[in-house]
């Protein structure tokens, strides 16, 4: 039996913790596969709006926005898809407990949210409400005022606020204001 040298077994550990940290980094992606009009991303770290560009790369703490008469669909890291609305801006931030798939920021506008794979933890949050989505069907629309509707397609979502909780089903709607 051939000992492997030291040298070589820590070359290899250290080859595998960079490719498992490159599979991490590329997990973290959402893509923007199709864009209609005026579509803005704010890159972590830039210091201004850019126009978007189909098959863009969004990282937790970028932001995207949607101008009048114009959406994007955005593919999230769990691969299911976000349709942003017009006149919506969104942030993807870090999920709060590593094994959930999304977090959405959804400052203003409207997003349609539908995933094909088992129901997987998706969290969002608006300027009046926070949300988990067990399901795979949903739209959330968010007024000026920061005044939020939940609509649930399929599926179960989980509200909450300061005003309490919450527990919506496939078919239900939601409404939350300041």
């Amino acid at each position: 039996m051939k000992k492997l040298p030291i040298l070589g077994l820590v070359t290899g550990m250290l080859l595998l913790a960079q490719s498992l940290a490159a599979q991490d980094r590329q997990a973290q992606k959402s893509f923007i596969v199709s864009i209609e009009g005026t579509v803005e991303v704010w890159l972590t770290g830039a210091s201004s709006w850019q126009p978007a560009k189909i098959q863009s790369s969004l990282q937790y703490g970028d932001q995207l926005r949607t101008g009048k008469r114009s959406r994007a669909t955005l593919r999230l890291s769990d691969r299911s898809v976000l349709r942003v609305n017009e006149l919506s801006t969104l942030q993807i931030l870090e999920p709060k407990k590593r094994d959930n798939r999304a977090f959405l920021d959804i400052k203003s506008g409207s997003v349609y949210f539908f995933s094909r794979a088992k129901p997987d933890e998706v969290q969002f949050q608006t300027p009046v409400l926070a949300g988990a989505i067990r399901g795979t069907e949903f739209v959330v629309r968010v007024a000026d005022e920061g005044d939020t509707r939940v609509s649930l397609l399929n599926g179960e979502v989980a509200l909450n606020n300061a005003a309490g909780e919450l527990n919506l089903k496939s078919g239900e709607d939601a409404v939350a204001s300041k």
